[in-house]
């Protein structure tokens, strides 16, 4: 056998031995990147599989108590989209169908078809401020195309918070509202609406990478609003005066 069979030999071998090992890599690496993409505010219990199809369950770490179970994530990445230079993967997260297709390449991220709900007690581990009062209701965050590069953020996506509750105050009725987001370069805009209920929300603000988030708006009801929102709004907004509380904020 010649020097140079040899050596095609071990190269031969080296490479079926790392992508064996690549389509091996256990699904707790995918347990292990979420985390540290969410900054410890997801988490991923129970990996089943591989990185490139597997399962796991998906849970948002809470300040206090134990974590909150958001649902079952399901992935499954197609290998032909390797040799195009890009990562694609469909995911599926809770009873989602048809799943949400991702895209990873040196040039950015696309997401395609998001459609999931989440419990609005969710929001008090990305909103520590609204844990006191107690979050609940249902999250829904939709979106048909987003683009997410270096320096920009593309697309159009929706964010509603449907039958808002707090655990603080029982007798509060604040309806359902939903945050438009569009994004257009570097940074993007937000527009705040109402979907139903006795609170009329509305307001716009930007978001950018840099400078943070930047809302302002009004909450307001009509005549004769219920008790217990007069009260609510009372005592959050300190400019209260004919039915409308008036905000502006950074963050």
């Amino acid at each position: 056998m010649t020097r140079q069979r040899i050596v095609l030999y071990c190269v031969v071998g080296i490479v079926a031995y790392v992508v064996a090992l690549v389509a091996t890599l256990p699904a707790t690496w995918i347990s292990r990147a979420l985390e540290r993409v969410s900054s410890e505010k997801l988490l991923l219990r129970d990996p089943a599989g591989t990185i490139w199809s597997g399962r796991a369950r998906v849970y948002a770490r809470e300040h206090s108590g134990p974590p909150l179970e958001l649902g079952e994530l399901r992935w499954k990445t197609a290998w032909t989209a390797l040799f195009a230079g890009r990562l694609s993967t469909d995911i599926a997260f809770g009873g989602a169908s048809p799943p949400t297709h991702v895209e990873l390449s040196p040039f950015g991220l696309s997401v395609q078809g998001l459609d999931v709900s989440l419990p609005g007690r969710a929001l008090a581990s990305f909103a520590p401020a609204l844990e006191t009062f107690g979050p609940q209701g249902v999250l829904r965050v939709r979106s048909d195309n987003l683009r997410v590069e270096a320096d920009s953020i593309l697309g159009l996506a929706e964010i509603e918070w449907r039958q808002v509750r707090f655990s603080r105050a029982p007798g509060l009725v604040l309806g359902s509202h939903v945050a438009r987001l569009r994004g257009g370069g570097s940074k993007v805009d937000i527009e705040l609406g109402t979907l139903d209920g006795p609170l009329r929300l509305s307001g716009k603000g930007t978001w950018d990478p840099k400078a943070g988030l930047a809302m302002a708006g009004s909450a307001e009801h009509g005549p004769q609003g219920p008790p217990a929102l007069v009260e609510f709004l009372k005592a959050v907004c300190t400019n209260y005066r004919n039915n409308r509380c008036g905000f502006r904020f950074a963050l």
